[in-house]
């Protein structure tokens, strides 16, 4: 089969939802498929490139560089650009003979499936997270094109990560709509534990067997809340030591709250680390801290639990559906009673059912299924 996909985020970029497509195309390419992407260009990227044998075209921007992605003018910039991705796309697909179209984004939903209606091709669509599943979710353009989005613009099969998400958009969409889990690259993750050597990544922080090592590992942003892990840390004993893997733009304001609760000798900010030795990282801590206050998916709860390491969650994005031992799930304001009353036993290796169940492997049998499934059907009825 050749496949379009559409996604806004992509690689290089290192965002849950990038990484997820990003390893969906690598997959689904080692296994005999053409894969062609569309997605935004960014400065200092080629608009055109072919890695892993996926085809990546980044025609033109859908946003200034220093805005952020769901502020009001990014959001006016990127329906503008879905418009010139329609057109674009409607040129470019018109001598070329695709099979399916994957859309993987809010802007470029539309944008899928119109063309799929222009050259009758089977649409697959994917949801993450949407603010329509919210206790209380209040109004804002986000919410608004997620539910246009539901309405009128999803694929044929829909998936999603989450049981309440499905029934959300089975109430606006007439598309099958089913679960999908996966996230996880088993290769990286079972290299990480099979060259990790988890005694001198605990010696590095200075942390023996004798004490607690915790991790925080995501971007230093306020959405992640990584000064709430630090929190927690200052509620803690004196043998518990946090290590805070990432960057972004709250580093000074982490340094700065660290200062405040008086926890200098039990912080580490390690900065940005190659994903490799962040896996080596959760698979030393007794425990990962995912203070969140938003999120989809959340891949580094599932990269620890496969690395048997234990869980501490807000429960934010597909978190609240899982059914792990490891996995406890709370307010911030729990963490520390949790931590404290959890009996954390140090685990080496892999488990390997939650390697396998949360799996990119798994999500790519689902999305090329969906569309074999289509193509089937379609090449049915075109032959009675």
């Amino acid at each position: 089969m050749h496949l379009l996909v559409l996604s806004e985020a992509f690689y290089p970029e290192t965002s849950g939802g990038a990484h997820v497509r990003w390893r969906f195309c690598q997959l689904a390419v080692e296994r005999g498929h053409d894969v062609t992407v569309f997605t935004p260009h960014e400065k200092g990227l080629a608009k055109s490139a072919t890695v892993d044998g996926v085809e990546i075209r980044r025609p033109f921007p859908v946003k200034p560089d220093s805005v952020p992605v769901y502020s009001p003018l990014a959001v006016v910039t990127r329906i503008a650009a879905s418009v010139l991705f329609f057109v674009y796309l409607s040129w470019w697909l018109r001598d070329r003979d695709v099979d399916g179209l994957h859309s993987a984004s809010h802007l470029t939903h539309w944008v899928g499936k119109a063309l799929s209606m222009l050259y009758d091709m089977p649409l697959v669509s994917f949801i993450g997270y949407t603010p329509s599943v919210d206790a209380d979710p209040s109004l804002s353009p986000q919410l608004l094109l997620e539910r246009i989005n539901f309405r009128f613009f999803m694929g044929q099969t829909v998936f999603c990560q989450t049981p309440s998400v499905k029934e959300t958009i089975k109430r606006y969409t007439d598309g099958t709509v089913a679960v999908l889990h996966g996230i996880l690259n088993q290769k990286r993750i079972s290299d990480a534990v099979s060259s990790a050597d988890r005694d001198q990544r605990r010696a590095d922080f200075s942390v023996d067997e004798s004490e607690k090592l915790l991790v925080y590992v995501g971007r230093l942003a306020p959405l992640k809340n990584p000064v709430g892990a630090i929190e927690v840390l200052s509620e803690l004993p004196l043998e518990y030591t946090l290590a805070i893997v990432g960057d972004g733009d709250e580093r000074e304001t982490i340094k700065q709250a660290v200062r405040e609760y008086g926890v200098e000798d039990r912080v580490r900010i390690c900065g940005l680390l190659p994903h490799e030795e962040a896996l080596e990282t959760i698979a030393a801590a007794d425990a990962l801290v995912f203070p969140s206050h938003a999120e989809s998916y959340g891949a580094v709860v599932f990269e620890a639990l496969a690395l048997n390491t234990t869980v501490f969650a807000r429960p934010v994005g597909a978190v609240p559906a899982v059914d792990h031992p490891q996995l406890h799930v709370g307010s911030l304001d729990e963490f520390p009673r949790l931590i404290s009353e959890t009996t954390i036993e140090s685990s080496d290796g892999l488990d390997t059912e939650t390697l396998e169940r949360f799996s990119m492997e798994r999500y790519t049998n689902g999305l090329l299924g969906a569309f074999e499934e289509h193509t089937t059907r379609d090449t049915m009825i075109g032959g009675v």
